[in-house]
This record gives C-alpha cells, structure tokens and sequence, in this order.
C-alpha cells in the first residue's frame, strides 16, 4: 500500500452516519446501504432506512446492481481473454456465428474490444426490440438484433447501450460452455465470497433467486412510493443483484490490481486494461467503468440505473480507496440532485475534506414541482374559464397574433408526446412512455394535466378562429 493510501483513511463513523442521515432525509430515499474499503480491507459497511415493511437495511440486503452489472461482464471476458479462448480484436462473429444486424457487413467488423468500449456503432435509437418485456433467453437476445443497425461506423464513435453487453454475455456462455449465470458465480461470486449475489437474465427471475431483495420505489413530488420492478431482459448488462457487503469484496478485487485473499482473480494487466478507455476516441469509458475525476482526483465510478433502485460504485485509484451505495429508490430528480451530492460528498469525506453544506435538494425539487404544477393548472383552467372574453377580443386582433396564442395552448402536450425523442436525442437513450413517466412522476402529472387542458383550449380558440373566418369569408362572397 502507498505512503498516500496509508495516510488517507476513512472518517470516523459518526461522521459517515451524519452525512448519509442528513443526505437520505434530503434526497428522499427510504433505504440505502453503504460500504468502504481501503486497500484489501473493508472498512466500513452499514445499512441505513428501511428495505421492506418494518425490516432495516444491512450490509446482507440484495439489491438489483442494474448497469453495475456491466463490469462483471467485462471481468467474465478478460478471464476468458487470459485462457486464451476470446480474442478482444477478433470479429464477434467469430464465437457468435448467429450473431448479425440489419445490415451484415456491418454486424462482421465489430469486435469483442468494441463491444466492451460502447464503439460497436450500435445504439439505442437503431435497435428495434431494446427492451424485451417477456421472458427471453440469451439466444433469443440475439436473435432479435437481426433487425438492429448501427448509427456509426464499428470503432469510431461511443454510444451507450445494454444490448453491447448484452452480446457479450452471450459470448461468455457460448464460449465457456456455461449460462452466464454458473460462470459468475464459479469465476467471479465464489472466489470473491460473495455468497448472498446472484445473476440473473431476466426480471422475471428475481424473486425466486433474491429473497432478501430492497422493495423499490418511484418518488412522486418528493415522496417515495413503493413500487415493482419493471419487467425486462437483464442478462449481460443489468442482472447482477448483490449487497454491499458483497460488493466491498469486489471493490478489493478491482483495487488490489485483480487479487482477493492472495487469489488472482483478474491479471494486473488485464485489470488495467478494464480500467483504460481506448486511445484516440472521445470516450471516457473503459470496460465496464468510467474514468472520471472529482474534485481534481481520478476516479474510477459506474452506476446503475433501473425504475425503481439506484447504484454507485467509485474507486479513487490515487489512495486505493472505494465505495459502494445501494438504494432502493429511483427518480429523475435523484439522478440529477440526489446521488451526484452523496457521490461527491463521500468522495470528499474519503479524502480528507468536508462536503459542502446543503444546497438545493430532491425535497425541494418536489416543492418546486408541485407549486410549477399548481400554478400552471390554475393557468390552464383560467383560459378555459376566460374563453368567452378571449373570443370577444380576438375579432379585434391580427391573425397571426390569434394563431400564436392558439399554437402556445398546444406546447405542454407537444412535449410530453415528444419527451421520448427529446431523450433519445439528447442522451442516447430510448425510453417508452411508462418507463419515462414512472422515471418523473411530476414533471409528467405536470405535463401531461396541463397538455390536455392547452388542447382543449387551443382546440376550442381553433374551431372559433375557423367558423369566424368562414362566416367572414361568406358574408364577403
């Protein structure tokens, strides 16, 4: 261990207790599980709130790790890479036959490394069947891609998306001989001890292999609603379901160079290799982690996100630290507010500094949405209400003016129908409307009230405007 490493250590316990007390009060999470690791060592693991009815949260309690599942993969094929049986430059095609997209040229130049990097040129927008709603096995999951193109040539362009990782887990089981399933848990669970985590390829699996899973839940105007799991296919990219106790003894693997208990996991250079985005690309991700820095310091982080949990993971390389959080909550405005201050905020306590005090939270978003929608409904049925009048001036007004005050009625319905390419088009992700409703609760009741009283208004401003115009057109003939 460095000179760094030893004179950095974790805050003591009080001080961990007060941050995250302080932070899930004002993020609005019910339940969430966190642990610290220095070097080969845990030093801290706690739970925090509720995971069920009357049931605390413990370092013990499972919970779905969403894209944090994505490294797992990347350390299944490294080891699988080191066996000699998986070349990361080879076509995909090489071990996957089967595999092809709409456009077969195209389906031949991608490579295992490319798969790993997001560079496939496969993304979101350009895969028909994203999501499987039923139950699928990995074969099934790459037999729906015959239909998928890529929206950028193999190799030169990032663009996150499960169904990368969900090919390469199908090439783990078909280059191993195993499911995907037994691999992690003789090559990666078991070495590691990681007794209570599981994998799984579809949603439709978790309760009969999680019976100490976190009940999720959905945040409505800044208050946590208890929720199901959507259903999907997860293997590959999204269905590992683990603890933080687990999870420390992973971090330790990742950050003492692939070792465990004198165990080589992963060889030191194919762990510096997982931990390296390729040369020359914009991207900062590797395979299956984002190198990042926080405040001046490299880091090390992936999250995971699925509708109703939320995960983090960071190592900060420099003081061969880590942590892992665990919640069972999520939404939009935790996404943007909440956890990106928990994140920060460790990574300061971590390293010798204090979080800054409270800004602004997802309790006050949830304030500030509720009084937006409040107000903007009161507008709405105000311009229903003044219809009469408005018909009474508007004989009085240019045209033009009538049609913008006509085609603004229209704006908040217009939005929440194009929030899915709003998404796609400035994230890269594709979302259905249930998914990206259940994602903000809010700003969609919001949306969506206010988009059906415009229209009626703009609807009933409209059908004046044309019956006016036609009775004026008459009168003239």
């Amino acid at each position: 261990m460095s000179s760094e490493s030893r004179a950095q250590s974790p805050p003591d316990a009080a001080t961990i207790d007060r941050f995250i007390s302080k932070q899930m009060a004002a993020q609005r999470i019910p339940g969430l599980a966190l642990a610290i690791i220095q070097g080969d060592e845990v030093r801290y693991a706690k739970g925090y709130g509720a995971a069920r009815s009357n049931e605390p949260v413990t370092p013990q309690t499972q919970f779905i790790l969403a894209s944090l599942s994505k490294s797992f993969t990347a350390v299944a094929v490294m080891q699988l890479v080191e066996a000699g049986k998986i070349d990361l430059d080879a076509p995909v095609q090489r071990y996957l036959p089967d595999f092809t997209l709409a456009d077969p040229l195209a389906a031949q130049q991608i490579t295992v490394r490319q798969l790993l990097n997001h560079t496939s040129g496969l993304a979101d927008g350009g895969v028909p069947n994203l999501r499987l709603i039923g139950a699928a096995t990995s074969a099934e999951r790459i037999a729906t891609l015959r239909d998928a193109y890529t929206v950028a040539a193999p190799g030169r362009e990032f663009h996150y998306t499960d169904v990368n990782y969900q090919i390469l887990g199908r090439l783990v089981e078909v280059v191993s001989g195993q499911t995907l399933s037994a691999y992690l848990q003789a090559h990666t669970f078991a070495p590691l001890q990681m007794a209570q985590t599981v994998n799984v390829m579809t949603s439709f699996e978790i309760a009969q292999r999680a019976e100490k899973l976190a009940q999720g839940h959905l945040l409505a105007f800044g208050l946590p609603i208890a929720s199901a799991e959507e259903t999907g296919y997860l293997g590959g990219s999204s269905g590992v379901i683990s603890t933080a106790a687990d999870m420390a003894h992973y971090l330790i693997m990742h950050n003492n160079a692939g070792s465990f208990q004198g165990r080589q996991i992963v060889s030191p250079a194919g762990i510096a290799l997982l931990h390296t985005p390729p040369p020359n690309l914009k991207s900062d991700y590797a395979m299956g982690w984002v190198a990042d820095t926080i405040n001046g310091r490299r880091v090390l982080e992936h999250n995971g996100i699925l509708s109703t949990i939320y995960a983090e993971m960071v190592l900060l390389p420099e003081s061969h630290q880590g942590f892992i959080v665990l919640s069972n909550i999520h939404s939009l405005a935790q996404d943007v507010v909440g956890f990106p201050q928990i994140k920060q905020g460790l990574v300061t306590l971590l390293t010798g500094g204090q979080p800054a005090p409270g800004g602004f939270s997802v309790g006050m978003w949830g304030i500030l949405i509720a009084v937006i929608t409040v107000l903007s409904v009161g507008g709405e049925v105000r311009g229903l209400w003044r219809l009469p009048r408005w018909r009474a001036q508007a004989s009085s007004r240019r045209w033009w003016r009538l049609l913008l005050t006509i085609g603004w009625a229209f704006v908040p319905a217009l939005f929440a129908l194009a929030m899915p390419a709003l998404i796609l088009r400035t994230a890269g992700r594709a979302f259905g409307y249930f998914t990206i409703f259940r994602s903000m609760i809010g700003v969609m009741l919001w949306l969506t009230v206010c988009g059906v009283l415009g229209a009626l208004n703009g609807l009933a401003r409209l059908a004046w405007l044309v019956q006016h115009t036609w009775r004026r057109t008459g009168r003239r003939t």
